[in-house]
């Protein structure tokens, strides 16, 4: 009992830390610290469970795509090395964020339940809501150095983490869908208004359509008609309340259609996808993680500021720039599999979760950052599990 609770502070702390701490200014380089020492944490822990554990190991249903993605993290540094002249102390330090992919083999050793991981989950989701709302209240001060401005008549405001909010919205669905308790209900307003605050078209549209998906396939969900009743007047509700920040979505939605083909997320995609790569080989290695004060950073950094081309803003492009084809293969075995994969039914929010990231893989975000790449494995991990509980669930009822 006392090592389970360690073990799931362990995790914990292993979270935060991918996190860079929520990024809070006042942190400052503490920030890249953190990150560090908990890819640092995750390395020791793997290293010592190894010598010393002599547990029976869960099967690792997604050992070859993690691998694939640790394999991309070696071939496109030393692409960095011989196509930007950027040098390896500097692309290990740039890419630390890639590392928390191991997390998947300590999981494996620290064996945490997945309950627990769903407590965090929730936990952290709540987190991040006190934390936009903290930051959204005091603006113009910015307590984060993380993405904050004014913007489409709202305050924006993107901090890491952002997916434990997601993944608790959707835990909040399955639970109130399936019991109509009031408090899952609550949950789920209360992050749905987050989404309002931030402004993101796309964002809304995506959680709203998978909820009325589930909402329809489910064959657990309760009073269907009494809860497509309350979503229909949530969202009017939701509309009037927040009218003014979706006609600034409205209007800026107008602004990109006339745009066309300039759209500035096609120029830039079009630009990572070819004049970006300086040698052919990098279209498989992927050209490396840039450091920020090298001559393959500040090119970076040029290419954002002065042409608006934003890595981050054209998904897994972007992520394949970075670390090629390995990374690219290894990020689509994994979302194959975790929507193939046989889970109990109280783990489906999991499958809802990869839908998605698949569809902000394609319109924004991607996989390379530490908070995701943690996240991700978390997900993985507890299909592991739960396919594990599957089996001696069958096994018992044969005998």
């Amino acid at each position: 009992m006392v090592l389970n609770k360690i073990n799931n502070w362990v995790v914990l702390v292993i979270i935060l830390c991918s996190t860079s701490l929520y990024k809070v200014s006042a942190l400052g380089r503490l920030q890249d610290v953190a990150e560090l020492a908990g890819a640092g944490l995750i390395v020791v822990l793997i290293i010592i469970h190894l010598a010393y554990s002599g547990q029976k190991a869960i099967k690792n249903n997604f050992i070859f795509p993690v691998t694939l993605i640790l394999l991309s993290v070696g071939t496109s540094m030393i692409m960095a090395y011989y196509s930007r002249n950027q040098g390896f102390a500097q692309t290990l330090f740039a890419q630390r964020a890639m590392y928390y992919y191991l997390f998947y083999f300590l999981l494996h050793q620290l064996k945490i339940k997945p309950k627990d991981i769903e407590k965090v989950f929730i936990a952290l989701g709540l987190l991040y809501v006190l934390l936009y709302l903290v930051q959204f209240t005091l603006y113009p001060k910015i307590l984060f150095d993380g993405y904050v401005r004014s913007d489409r008549g709202t305050i924006r405001i993107y901090l890491p983490g952002l997916d434990y909010m997601a993944i608790a919205f959707f835990i909040g669905i399955q639970y109130f869908f399936r019991t109509n308790r009031f408090k899952f209900l609550l949950l789920v307003l209360l992050i749905f208004v987050i989404y309002i605050l931030t402004g993101g078209r796309q964002t809304m549209a995506v959680v709203v359509l998978i909820a009325i998906v589930f909402l329809v396939v489910d064959k657990k969900v309760k009073s269907r008609f009494l809860l497509g009743f309350l979503g229909l007047i949530g969202i009017v509700a939701g509309f009037f309340i927040f009218q003014s920040i979706f006609e600034a979505i409205l209007v800026e939605s107008r602004s990109d259609a006339r745009l066309g083909d300039d759209y500035i997320r096609l120029k830039a995609a079009e630009f990572f996808l070819t004049d970006f790569f300086k040698s052919p080989m990098a279209y498989i290695t992927g050209n490396g993680m840039y450091f920020n004060t090298s001559s393959y950073g500040k090119e970076i950094t040029y290419n954002m500021v002065h042409r608006h081309y934003v890595l981050g803003d054209v998904g897994l492009i972007g992520n394949y720039a970075l670390y090629g084809a390995f990374f690219v293969w290894g990020v689509l075995l994994i979302c194959y599999k975790a929507l193939k994969l046989k889970i109990e039914p109280a783990y489906i929010y999991i499958k809802l979760m990869f839908v998605n990231l698949i569809i902000s893989m394609v319109i924004a975000g991607g996989l390379t950052h530490a908070d995701t790449a943690c996240f991700v494995v978390l997900m993985i991990y507890m299909i592991d599990v739960s396919r594990l509980q599957l089996k001696q669930e069958k096994v018992t009822d044969r005998s």
